[in-house]
């Protein structure tokens, strides 16, 4: 799941191939004036690949807002082969002196374990 680098010539080539069209939106890129993205149609963490049809141009607000929403989805994904692996799920905020918490009570007071 590396990412490769993208040529100028090769984004040149993707933008002619989608006919200057963001594949998000619908809407024209005007490469002159807007700036502009290659963007992954299936994430690379989902699955896709860094070649051919998987790359199409996107305007940059575009991207972003489906980049957001991949992330949404990719946690979940995890969420959810975790849960189906048997893995239990981590609570954020352990109790003070329960087993993960770092803390533990003493005659002394509340100090911090090492």
């Amino acid at each position: 799941m590396t990412r490769r680098h993208i040529s100028a010539k090769e984004r040149l080539s993707i933008f002619t191939a989608a006919h200057g069209v963001c594949h998000i939106c619908g809407g024209k890129i005007d490469a002159g004036r807007e700036a502009w993205e290659v963007e992954h149609v299936l994430p690379l963490n989902m699955g896709g690949d860094d070649f051919g049809a998987n790359l199409q141009p996107a305007h940059v607000s575009c991207h972003r807002r489906k980049s957001k929403a991949d992330a949404v989805n990719d946690a979940k994904a995890k969420r959810q082969r975790q849960r189906t692996a048997g893995i239990p799920r981590q609570s954020r905020n352990p109790l003070p002196g329960s087993k993960r918490s770092n803390w533990k009570r003493t005659f002394s007071g509340w100090e911090k374990r090492k």
